[in-house]
């Protein structure tokens, strides 16, 4: 949906040879925001699909157990927007520290370590959405290798440009973060669904870092949607439409500067919770009959009737560590190393899991259907 008229969205400011832009403080005025009969339609559909997305997110066993998954999933996402593109698999594999991961793959790492910082902040030390948040989240998403260099967990002290946009000069950006922090805190007649996609929008506006600000103000709508307890746990891909739809994603994004058209973003970007929360509530039932159908082999497969116990706690297991060896199953589960070795070859030969490295001590092994079904395009 584009919209018919021009609101004036900010105000331009010319210092030496170039021209900042100034985004004015929300809400978007003259006009207002419209809630019209399209984005009415969508922010039910959106909701109605968070609602399905947190039921089912509780109906999983143990729903701390896949949170992790689903971390990293949305930070693959996320960073293949930046073109940082690594694979779960490598992810996984990284977490067993036998060597260090590359530049991609560290960085999912941090922004799945930022995730979660944040989260803490706002659900155990009842922290607001504030800098505070923000700036641990950064210095967490650039905490190693080239990071350094783009100051992490600080606000720019420098201009920068993006494509055509000159956000604000450095040294307006830490008013215009304290206003978008009042905006997110502070009540509004406007949904708080609505308001995380506005607040993304000006977030990426203001452009407060060196590097970050797109993941930075991805994750930015999850804390809010969970800090609103619109999402009961960090498990949406929000990122998932915004990759499939990347030229849209920027156009939106920037007609908001150009044309003052919030009305076409939000309908963009409803769109993007709608299908995110599809695609992982999807999920989610996927990953819950996998575990109903693995434990049903395990409690009647009589390869495992001396093995039963500890099979169904490997199995608990692999859902939390999906790459793993036998050393640490072993430690974790409180069971003999021979013991979860037979285990293991049990479920090799049933294709529960393969093994690589097989001349290796103390080889990997993959939990291969569940790691499927996450990497799964649908």
């Amino acid at each position: 949906m584009d919209q018919d008229f021009k609101r004036q969205t900010g105000t331009y400011q010319v210092l030496g040879d170039t021209r900042y832009f100034i985004p004015n403080p929300l809400p978007p005025e003259g006009p207002a925001f419209v809630i019209n009969e399209e984005i009415m339609s969508l922010y039910g559909k959106a909701s109605f699909a968070l609602g399905q997305l947190n039921e089912m997110s509780l109906r999983l066993p143990d729903p701390k157990r896949f949170i992790k998954a689903y971390i990293m999933k949305e930070a693959l996402l996320s960073s293949a927007i930046e073109n940082i593109h690594t694979t779960l698999m490598e992810v996984f594999t990284s977490t067993l520290g036998e060597s260090k991961p590359n530049k991609d793959t560290q960085l999912v790492l941090n922004y799945t370590e930022a995730l979660d910082a944040a989260v803490k902040m706002i659900r155990e030390e009842n922290l607001p959405l504030v800098s505070r948040v923000i700036l641990t989240a950064h210095a967490l998403l650039l905490s190693s290798g080239e990071g350094d260099k783009f100051t992490p967990g600080a606000f720019r002290k420098q201009s920068v440009r993006v494509g055509e946009l000159v956000p604000p000069p450095a040294p307006e950006v830490p008013k215009l973060m304290a206003d978008l922090e009042r905006y997110m805190n502070e009540p509004s007649d406007l949904p708080p669904l609505i308001r995380a996609g506005l607040a993304h929008v000006q977030f990426e506006t203001i452009h407060p870092f060196l590097d970050g600000n797109g993941r930075i103000g991805r994750l930015l709508i999850i804390l809010m949607l969970i800090h609103n307890d619109l999402l009961s746990a960090p498990v949406l891909y929000i990122s998932y439409y915004f990759k499939k739809h990347q030229a849209e994603y920027y156009q939106r994004l920037d007609g908001v500067r150009t044309k003052g058209d919030f009305e076409g973003w939000i309908a963009y970007y409803l769109r993007a919770i709608e299908e995110g929360a599809l695609d992982a509530h999807h999920r989610a039932k996927e990953i819950e009959a996998l575990e109903v159908k693995l434990k049903t082999e395990i409690q009647k497969n009589p390869k495992f009737s001396r093995i039963r116990e500890t099979a169904l706690l490997v199995l608990n297991f692999l859902f939390s560590n999906p790459v793993t060896r036998i050393p640490d199953v072993s430690q974790h589960c409180g069971k003999a190393y021979n013991t979860v070795s037979n285990v293991f070859k049990q479920m090799i030969e049933l294709k529960m899991v393969s093994e690589g490295s097989p001349n290796k001590r103390n080889k990997p092994y993959r939990f291969d259907p569940y790691i499927a079904l996450l990497e799964k395009e649908y």
